[in-house]
C-alpha cells in the first residue's frame, strides 16, 4: 500500500514536471527573445568605451549594424553605431540595459521592426514594443530626444507579400512620435523609391533586404539634416 502511495505521489510530481516545463517552453517560444544568438554582439558592443556624453546613439538591427559608412555619412557629428545582429524589438527590450544608458546620448535613433515583420509579429506587437523602448529610453536618458526611422520597403517584402504589414507599423511609428514629446519620426522610403512607388534596385544587396553603398547614401541624404536638428535642439534645452 505504501509502495503504491508512493509510486503515485511520484508520477503526480513528475506529470507536474512535465506540463510545467511544456508551459515554459511555450512561453519562451512565443515571447523571449532569442537572447542565444546576441550575447556576444552585445558583449562586444558593452565592453567598447563609451562615448563622450550628449553624442548621437544609432541603434537597432541589420541595416543600423552594417552602416559601416556612417560616420562618414554623418560627419561631423558624434556618431556611436550599436546595432546588432538581425535583432527584434523583444532583443532590444532583453539587452536595453547594455545598449542604451551607457552611451549618455543627446539623441537615440532606432531602426528596428523589418525582422520582427518577418517573423509574422503583429504591427500592434511591434509598435507595443517600440513604445515601451521609448519609455525605457527616456527614463534612462531624461534629456534626450528619440528618432523613429521608418522599417524599409525593401524588395523582399514586396515579394514576399509583407507591404502591408511594414505599412502598419510604419504608420504606428508616426501615431507615437505624434504624441509623445521629444519623439520624431523619419520616413525614408521615398528616398529608395521610384515616383511610380517602385523600389530602386541599385540601393539593395542581392538579398533583397540590405542596402549597398547608393542605398546608405539615400538613407543618410535623408537622416542627416533630420539627426543633426533633433541632436541640436536635445543639447540646447540640456542644463
Amino acid at each position: 500500500m505504501r509502495l503504491n502511495s508512493s509510486i503515485a505521489a511520484r508520477a503526480a510530481n513528475f506529470s507536474a514536471f512535465v506540463t510545467v516545463s511544456i508551459l515554459i517552453c511555450r512561453a519562451e517560444t512565443s515571447t523571449s527573445p532569442r537572447t542565444h544568438e546576441y550575447v556576444a554582439d552585445v558583449a562586444e558592443l558593452a565592453a567598447a568605451p563609451a562615448p563622450a556624453p550628449g553624442g548621437i546613439l544609432l541603434v537597432g538591427s541589420s541595416i543600423i549594424r552594417k552602416w559601416a559608412t556612417h560616420a562618414r555619412d554623418l560627419a561631423p557629428l558624434p556618431v556611436t553605431n550599436r546595432g546588432f545582429g538581425g535583432s527584434r524589438t523583444a532583443d532590444q527590450l532583453f539587452f536595453f540595459d547594455q545598449i542604451v544608458p551607457s552611451s549618455r546620448a543627446s539623441l537615440v535613433v532606432w531602426y528596428c521592426g523589418s525582422n520582427d515583420v518577418n517573423g509574422n509579429k503583429s504591427s500592434e506587437e511591434i509598435n507595443r514594443n517600440t513604445k515601451v523602448w521609448i519609455e525605457r529610453t527616456q527614463t534612462a536618458l531624461p534629456q534626450a530626444r528619440i528618432l523613429l526611422v521608418s522599417v524599409i520597403r525593401a524588395p523582399q517584402k514586396r515579394e514576399e507579400g509583407k507591404l502591408l504589414p511594414v505599412d502598419e507599423v510604419n504608420k504606428g511609428l508616426l501615431a507615437l512620435a505624434g504624441s509623445i514629446k521629444g519623439v520624431t519620426y523619419a520616413d525614408v522610403n521615398p528616398a529608395m523609391e521610384t515616383p511610380a512607388g517602385e523600389a530602386v534596385a541599385e540601393c539593395y544587396l542581392p538579398d533583397k533586404l540590405h542596402l549597398t553603398e547608393e542605398g546608405y547614401r539615400r538613407l543618410a541624404l535623408v537622416l542627416k539634416p533630420i539627426i543633426e536638428k533633433n541632436w541640436r535642439a536635445a543639447r540646447d534645452q540640456s542644463p
